[in-house]
């Protein structure tokens, strides 16, 4: 396989109803750099909100798949595996290491006009510095009061540096669940 070439999908996942993503998973073991998937017409912040489907067409919210992996854990030396599922409330965040290829995901959903908000954003032992964007008429606190449980950060700076050497994204999604803060630039 060339380096830039998404794997193929596991077994079972049927290739023209959906799309491999690259991805790093950041938990509080560790970071989990691979691919996952989703529909075709679908964002990846959608499929951790609203659940990943599987080949039988039904959601699985608790657990986030990935596979053709490598895991990255301080003090343990790295190692490759086929297949994991990381339990949702685990993760910290989840960012996109490859920018969506044209014609996927972005061409579904309709473009709103939004404005732009620098935050930082203080998880346990990192933090998170980039864009989260708001309706024109809410505030910081309007965005981070949805009900969705990962909420996306634009163009994340990542500090200190993860264990895989990741300290930029140009999208991530952040767990609420572990926000310590988050503050206005």
């Amino acid at each position: 396989m060339e380096e830039n070439e998404a794997p193929n999908l596991p077994d079972g996942i049927d290739p023209s109803r959906f799309r491999s993503i690259k991805v790093f998973i950041y938990t509080t073991t560790g970071v989990f750099s691979g691919y996952t998937y989703c529909q075709y017409q679908q964002r990846l912040l959608d499929a951790l909100n609203k659940g990943f489907v599987t080949s039988k067409l039904q959601s699985g919210s608790d657990f986030l798949p990935l596979f053709d992996l490598d895991v990255f854990s301080p003090g343990i030396p790295t190692r490759h595996m086929d297949t994991v599922y990381i339990r949702k409330n685990n993760v910290l965040m989840v960012g996109e290491t490859e920018s969506p290829k044209s014609g996927t995901s972005a061409s579904a959903y309709p473009i709103r006009r939004k404005k732009t908000l620098e935050t930082i954003i203080n998880l346990p032992q990192t933090s998170v510095k980039g864009n989260m964007y708001a309706e024109m008429w809410e505030e910081l606190q309007d965005s981070l009061n949805r009900s969705d449980q990962f909420i996306p950060v634009t163009d994340a700076d990542i500090a200190p540096e993860l264990p895989s050497g990741i300290s930029h994204s140009s999208f991530v999604a952040v767990n609420k669940d572990h926000i310590v803060y988050v503050g206005k630039q």
